[in-house]
């Protein structure tokens, strides 16, 4: 009985789809599980690329900040120093106007020796018989005495007061040093901001990658990471100009070496940015006309000076013109600017004695840079002149001299103003204006062996020095005149190869005493550090050494922009959150399997196939990290908006962050962009189409 039952079900045929249907509906369950983990392992794939761009992006924007901050700070320094020199260019027009109001005085004594105090015998018996004999002349003398004794009266008052102030050492020692300071400290602020941003970038932005996925943590990744961004973000810093991130620590108010001044230095060239920059934003003020007129820091003529309405404008540009006639002869110039280290220095402005060639270097195109750069100053020193002249009627008649024109190479103490425009001009270096130097100031570095280390000060030297000041000489005036600092001088009227001719007549000519002044009143440190962009490639990807570090390369690549680098890794573990860390309260992102061990067995035959249903297997460690990684390159780039063509640098904020390719950025990375370019024939293709993040 039951053998025949089990024929008979073996002979049926009704149940075969049954197991079809099973080993059908297994491999449906498997499909569908695995498309559930390969979704789940995608979606883990993407957080994880969006948790690396945004710590990238996060970083390349705090790069941006800081750059940008430099900036300002170097703008700042900037606005500092053309201040400075507006404090310069004003004390230079205060004696300015004392010795040309002097001046004023001293000609009115040459051409009336009666008025004032009589000098010798001669005039002493002579005046009086002048005054009251002669008709007419008398009347003439008497009023032009008056009139002399009020302006005298005036002058005085005026010398007195300025004297008595010393304005030059208030505003030179105190007043424009105070500039320098407020840079250093500007610079500091650098500084504390590159440190604050190097602590983020060192630590690849732990805190962004924290706010978007907890599981991530990648501490070996994110150490080599951010050491290389480290190097990368030093890269841009011009380490001659100030600190950089690999060494931060630099005294902000020790100036940039002054004695740096040739092409071939580094110091020289980012000195040489700055300077060039402020020389170039020399702007008084901002308002037209009025008592701090427009252009004041670079042209102090009287038209500039004296405040007329826009209806005398005429008058204005009649003032501002050199007066240039055979009977009167007028100009008057003024200009404040940064110069360059023994440009001057304190021998080649202190010449007083045969031939007079002290050295004005604000007005030259050759600075002695080698090579000539023209105006490119380094503000090693700062120099401003107000400088003039007077003269009546032809500078002379062959041997003839005419006492009230001085010539060019007439001695300037006996002048009213320098007269030396055009002296030894000749030759295809036309620099009329380098060896005028009445009145000007000269603040110079410690390097220039100046008294204190206070630059020099062409003015008026009177009988004894202002209160307070320790000069290391005093040219006292001598004459009659001499109280209010004017100078007599006897000048003979006939020369015969320089020389006075025997017998030849000679007349008094009593002028301001401008001579210049060693007081220790002007002293100037130079350009204080500042963050410089790195204009060019002076050293390999992080630290790999050029082939002249005295020169710049051309750099290939981003021109130095520095790139940020992310590379992360999530293992098995993390990326099913097995430690619930990511949504406290909400489970795990565990992978759906059909068992416990999340394997499936085949056994056909002696062999045993195995499906791994887990989404991320157990892999090798010595190449990649077992799970997911992902790779991200952000990126701090300038661009000033409308024009591609300017070049990076620290002193406009048009720095920004970006998103930029991997495989772009290949260079930036130690020996890899080599490795790739290395490649050969076919398989230099590969890379660009694998890396395509």
């Amino acid at each position: 009985m039951f053998t025949r039952v089990l024929r008979q079900s073996f002979r049926r045929q009704e149940g075969q789809a049954l197991v079809v249907a099973a080993l059908m509906v297994l491999i449906m369950s498997i499909a569908v599980l695995a498309t559930v983990n390969i979704g789940h392992t995608i979606h883990e794939r993407i957080r994880l690329q969006n948790t690396a761009d945004a710590a990238s992006y996060s970083m390349a924007a705090m790069e941006a900040r800081a750059f940008n901050f430099y900036a300002y700070a170097n703008r700042t320094q900037v606005s500092h120093y053309v201040s400075a020199m507006m404090w310069q260019s004003l004390l230079s027009l205060i004696y300015f106007a004392e010795a040309f109001l002097t001046d004023i005085y001293g000609f009115m004594k040459t051409i009336n020796p009666c008025a004032g105090d009589p000098d010798g015998v001669f005039w002493t018996v002579a005046c009086p018989i002048l005054e009251n004999l002669v008709p007419y002349l008398s009347q003439i003398m008497r009023i032009i005495e008056r009139f002399m004794d009020t302006y005298k009266t005036l002058l005085r008052s005026f010398q007195q007061i300025l004297f008595n102030a010393n304005p030059d050492k208030i505003i030179g020692k105190f007043v424009i040093p105070t500039h320098r300071v407020l840079n250093g400290v500007m610079f500091f602020a650098s500084q504390a901001v590159m440190a604050s941003t190097v602590s983020h970038v060192l630590q690849t932005t732990d805190t962004v990658i924290a706010a978007n996925d907890k599981n991530v943590d990648s501490k070996l990744s994110q150490l080599a990471s951010g050491a290389l961004n480290v190097c990368l973000f030093d890269q841009p810093h011009f380490r001659e100009a100030g600190a950089h991130p690999l060494n931060p620590i630099r005294n902000p108010f020790q100036p940039i070496d002054p004695r740096k001044w040739k092409h071939s230095e580094k110091e020289a060239r980012a000195k040489r940015s700055m300077g060039a920059i402020t020389n170039a934003t020399r702007y008084a003020c901002d308002a037209e006309g009025g008592a701090c007129p427009e252009g004041f820091i670079t042209s102090r003529k009287l038209g500039d000076l004296i405040p007329l309405p826009d209806g005398l404008g005429i008058i204005r540009d009649l003032l501002s013109s050199d007066i240039d006639t055979p009977i009167f002869k007028f100009a008057k110039y003024g200009q404040t600017r940064m110069l360059t280290y023994n440009n001057p220095n304190r021998s080649k402005i202190t010449q007083t004695g045969r031939p007079y060639t002290p050295r004005n270097t604000i007005r030259d195109w050759n600075d002695g840079i080698e090579p000539t750069l023209g105006m490119l100053a380094q503000g090693d020193n700062m120099g401003s002149d107000d400088v003039y002249w007077i003269k009546f009627g032809p500078e002379g008649f062959g041997p003839f001299r005419n006492p009230f024109a001085c010539a060019e190479d007439d001695n300037p103490r006996e002048c009213w103003g320098d007269p030396r425009k055009d002296y030894k001009d000749t030759g295809s270096q036309k620099l009329p204006f380098k060896h005028v130097t009445k009145s000007s100031i000269w603040a110079m570095n410690e390097y220039e062996d100046s008294h204190n280390d206070g630059g020099v000060h062409w003015r008026i030297h009177h009988t004894r020095q202002p209160p307070g000041d320790n000069w290391r000489r005093l040219f006292r005036p001598s004459g009659p005149e001499s109280e209010v600092g004017v100078h007599r001088s006897e000048v003979c009227l006939i020369k015969v190869f320089g020389r006075c001719a025997p017998l030849a007549p000679e007349i008094d000519v009593y002028a301001a005493n401008v001579m210049p002044a060693e007081d220790g009143n002007h002293p100037w440190g130079g350009i204080v550090p500042f963050m410089h962009f790195e204009p060019g490639q002076y050293a390999g990807t992080c630290g790999g050494a050029a082939s002249n570090e005295a020169a710049a390369t051309r750099y290939q690549h981003d021109f130095n922009q520095p790139s940020t680098w992310v590379a992360l890794n999530k293992t098995p573990d993390q990326i099913i959150n097995k430690g619930k860390t990511d949504h406290a309260g909400t489970g795990s992102n565990d992978i759906a399997l059909l068992n416990d061990n999340g394997r499936v067995k085949w056994k056909f035959a002696t062999s045993t196939p195995t499906l791994n249903m887990k989404s991320v297997a157990d892999g090798s460690k010595l190449i990649f990290p077992t799970g997911l990684n992902v790779i991200s390159r952000g990126q701090a780039y300038y661009h000033r908006p409308g024009n591609w063509a300017e070049h990076p640098n620290f002193f406009n904020p048009y720095w920004r962050p970006r998103l930029a390719s991997v495989y772009q950025g290949r260079h930036t990375l130690p020996y890899a962009g080599q490795l790739i370019d290395s490649l050969p024939g076919v398989l230099k293709d590969i890379p660009p189409k694998i890396i395509t993040h």
